[in-house]
């Protein structure tokens, strides 16, 4: 007859807990020191004697984790510098620079022994120029005038509700605004790592706002 199959968990480990030290546990999973081997016993008998038992740790969820804190860092949002300052012109081309923020990263050991690592990088920068117009950029080209990327033409000057009404050149300003509403968003990107690779976690956006006047500059013959 076949033998009446032993109870209960087969293999006794002994690990390292954080804040615990050294102490065992029982596993069904082959590796550690087999307890229905006889060959074992006085080892076995040693290590329950000796140590603690490991308490029982609640399943983590690393993710759910990871969330919280890249929900809970202050995420910069763009610092917007215009050229021309103040007052763009209508043909030229005006440069938005903005520093790129350093990526914020973050390390803790969870309560079942895992290392959870997360971090969060800007990747995207969004302008929305206030024409209609939308441009996405590397956040790393939003460099100061003359080497910067990310710049934009305005076709149409912006005016007072008199001047647009009362002026002669009033025909040649935009139909409804007094300043361009320019709106600059970094998209924030968090991934976090518990030991299998990198995983991302989704994206946050932080906005900046500022209105912007657009003048014309137009030649006068001269003689």
């Amino acid at each position: 007859a076949d033998p009446t199959p032993k109870p209960g968990k087969r293999y006794l480990y002994v690990t390292t807990r954080p804040g615990i030290g050294e102490c065992y546990y029982w596993s069904n999973q082959p590796g550690g020191l087999d307890s229905w081997d006889p060959a074992n016993d006085a080892a076995v008998i040693s290590i329950i004697v000796r140590l603690d038992r490991c308490p029982v740790v609640p399943a983590v969820d690393a993710e759910a984790t990871a969330w919280s804190i890249f929900r809970s860092w202050t995420l910069a949002a763009p610092s917007i510098d215009l050229e021309p300052a103040g007052v763009g012109i209508t043909g030229l081309p005006t440069f938005l620079a903005t520093p790129e923020p350093v990526a914020i990263a973050h390390q803790e050991v969870l309560p079942d022994g895992r290392t959870l690592r997360v971090r969060a990088d800007v990747t995207i920068l969004t302008v929305r120029w206030g024409d209609g117009t939308s441009t996405t950029h590397a956040p790393e080209v939003a460099d100061p005038y003359p080497s910067g990327l990310v710049t934009h033409v305005y076709t149409l000057k912006t005016c007072t509700d008199e001047y647009r009404d009362n002026h002669p050149s009033g025909g040649l300003c935009h139909p409804t605004l007094n300043s361009y509403p320019i709106r600059a968003t970094f998209t924030w990107t968090g991934s976090y790592n518990a030991g299998s690779g990198w995983i991302d976690l989704g994206s946050l956006d932080r906005t900046s706002a500022t209105d912007y006047e657009v003048d014309e500059a137009r030649g006068t013959p001269i003689g």
